[in-house]
């Protein structure tokens, strides 16, 4: 298995940075994710990292049989982080309906890919220099307006996050994703790849990247963050990211059927989110207990 990778998550003109990224690999599997807190909500540094963290703890402990079912893993494990950032809002003393992120996350296994997103956080499969795939924001368009529009998806808050999960996509080599949060993709091109970034050492560019990514942007600009992903490529350094390699495993979250987007949000059950969550670290513990 061939590929290279690289992350980089830049503050931009904000006050801080309430971006997150990751990239997981196990067992010849590699999970990319980026998520981007609401910059209007407090926690929104939070969320994105407690994002990041329910998803690699998912990985690191599922089952290769639950891997092999690529979107149900993927819808299961953004829900899980969901229920995560609600205990974790609760713990540090946010409303539980404030710390909010957007996401976008893909895993690779065995040269499939699939792919999920829930707000306008982007995904863009690039093949031979040309946009062929790319997630569709999550906005409430008013009046025909394609900026400016507020998200209508994203996970934490009162609302389920209801991701759009992608068909299975066989890689070939040569294949880039690229995964972005809205401050990185706000002026970014397929063509950039080219001028940047050398799939042999990827990040090396990267940095440039997101600055001349910045300097497109209105300022001040909004963070920016990026995972850029070549497949097929042999990588000419060591790439930056955690490998999980034990064999744990975790019973995922079941989920219920997605309400219509037209269908008011069922009241938050602070104690089914508490029976969930304990379900969840009850079974680690005892996990732990045996080994």
């Amino acid at each position: 298995m061939k590929y290279s990778v690289a992350q980089q998550s830049n503050q931009g003109g904000r006050d801080y940075n309430e971006d997150s990224t990751a990239v997981y690999e196990r067992d010849g599997c590699i999970l990319l994710i980026v998520a981007d807190g609401l910059g209007g909500h407090a926690g929104g540094d939070l969320a994105s990292q407690t994002f990041v963290d329910a998803l690699g703890d998912t990985f690191k402990r599922a089952t290769n049989e639950q891997l092999e079912n690529a979107g149900q893993f993927l819808t299961l494990s953004i829900n899980y982080a969901h229920h995560m950032i609600h205990r974790r809002a609760v713990s540090q003393g946010f409303n539980v309906d404030s710390p909010k992120t957007t996401c976008v996350t893909c895993l690779i296994k065995e040269g499939v890919a699939h792919w999920a997103h829930s707000g306008d956080s982007r995904l863009y499969l690039i093949r031979k220099r040309h946009i062929i795939e790319q997630t569709v924001d999550h906005v409430a368009r008013k009046h025909g307006k394609e900026s400016n529009s507020p998200i209508n998806r994203c996970v934490g808050g009162l609302e389920s996050p209801r991701p759009d999960v992608s068909a299975p996509h066989k890689m070939e080599d040569g294949d880039c994703f690229v995964l972005a949060t809205d401050g990185a993709w706000a002026s970014f091109g397929a063509d950039d790849l080219r001028d940047y970034i050398d799939p042999q050492h990827p990040s090396l560019g990267l940095e440039n990247l997101l600055q001349t990514l910045e300097n497109r942007n209105k300022a001040p600009s909004d963070n920016l963050s990026m995972v850029v992903f070549f497949w097929g490529v042999e990588q000419q350094e060591t790439p930056e990211f955690n490998d999980f390699r034990e064999e744990d495993t975790i019973q995922l979250l079941s989920t219920h059927p997605y309400r219509d987007e037209e269908q008011e949000p069922d009241s938050f059950d602070m104690a089914e989110l508490d029976t969930a969550i304990l379900e969840i670290e009850g079974f680690i513990s005892d996990l732990d207990e045996k080994i």
